[in-house]
């Protein structure tokens, strides 16, 4: 049976998730159309006023390959583009979302900006060498076969932020960073957060992610990455407030929309949206895990050698992963407590 979250999916901090609720709800729809034939449920009217059309017949195969999958590895990539008509980006925001239905587990994976593979770091490599290099790192860095990604920018990030009505955050601790870039990237200011919960826009949210000199030990890539994992639990409750222009939610309308020609990026279809729409309705049941690659498993050299440009890098302890990819299975076949 399916019982998950989908998390993340099209958002992210770079870029970070969202999931739905209403017309993905099963349960929720009426019995005359469970009990109708395929072709008069496309017609039949749900109670939100919406019309229903991707219910799938009882008995036939899933649209999506993803619903064969015991394990979903979908990949969230925030890229540092300003705006569409820049050609040249870096990936800097890059998470690993594994949902094991068999055991209720989510796990959210951030992988450093400045990590050595494939002969470059790891954010460069979807601009240089395309999609599948970088999804070809994924898999050796986390033992997990990738099924896709999600990518998307500062302005689409601060556009689903704002059709959302904000996200809301629970900021750990206080922090102020005298260093932050302005939006032209030519000068500096001071951005403040301070302990506790807020509803952020999409600017504010997009500074909340970016952030990496803080002060009071906020100062760095990997506090950046467990704050971005901190937006994407924020859009569980976010999708739910009625001051979203997408509630009540209707799937196909939602996917056109972030999938506009000026909007997101993703190798995800229509088919695999629907069925992780389903997942949301469960999604109390599930465990949330946030991991990020720490020295546990990597190291900074200084300014690496094996780089053309002698880059600043980080560089994994074991070349093969082996312990991390032992780590990570192990997390997703855990049904322990929730780690955020």
């Amino acid at each position: 049976m399916r019982k998950s979250v989908l998390i993340g999916i099209f958002v992210l901090a770079g870029v970070f998730g969202i999931a739905a609720y209403v017309t993905s709800n099963k349960s929720l729809v009426p019995d005359i159309v469970k009990k109708t034939t395929p072709e008069a449920k496309k017609k039949v009217i749900n109670p939100f006023g919406k019309l229903i059309e991707e219910l799938e017949p009882v008995g036939e195969e899933p649209k999506s390959p993803l619903a064969k999958k015991d394990i979903l590895n979908i990949i969230l990539i925030g890229i540092d583009r300003r705006n569409k008509s820049q050609t040249g980006f870096n990936t800097d925001t890059l998470v690993l979302v594994s949902i094991n239905p068999k055991t209720d587990k989510v796990l959210l994976t951030s992988i450093p900006r400045d990590l050595w593979i494939n002969g470059d770091k790891i954010n460069a490599l979807f601009s240089v060498y395309g999609p599948e290099t970088l999804m070809d790192a994924f898999a050796k860095i986390s033992g997990q076969q990738v099924d896709g990604y999600v990518m998307c920018d500062f302005s689409d990030f601060k556009w689903l932020v704002d059709s959302f009505g904000g996200v809301p955050v629970n900021i750990e601790r206080t922090f102020t960073d005298y260093n932050f870039p302005n939006d032209s990237d030519t000068a500096v200011e001071t951005i403040t957060f301070t302990q506790g919960p807020e509803i952020m826009n999409g600017n504010r949210a997009l500074t909340f992610a970016r952030s990496r000199k803080g002060d009071n030990g906020e100062g760095s890539d990997l506090m950046r990455a467990k704050r971005q994992q901190t937006i994407l639990k924020g859009f569980l409750e976010a999708v739910k407030q009625p001051t979203s222009k997408f509630w009540p939610f209707d799937i196909t309308a939602f996917y056109n929309a972030v999938t506009a020609v000026d909007k997101m990026k993703t190798t995800l279809t229509l088919e695999d949206s629907i069925y992780l729409w389903d997942f949301y309705k469960d999604k109390d049941k599930y465990k949330i895990e946030s991991f990020v690659l720490d020295d546990n498993y990597i190291y900074h050299p200084g300014l690496y050698p094996d780089s053309e440009y002698h880059a600043w890098v980080y560089i994994p302890k074991d070349s093969a992963w082996t312990q991390l990819h032992t780590d990570v299975q192990n997390k997703l076949e855990s049904t322990g407590s929730i780690t955020l």
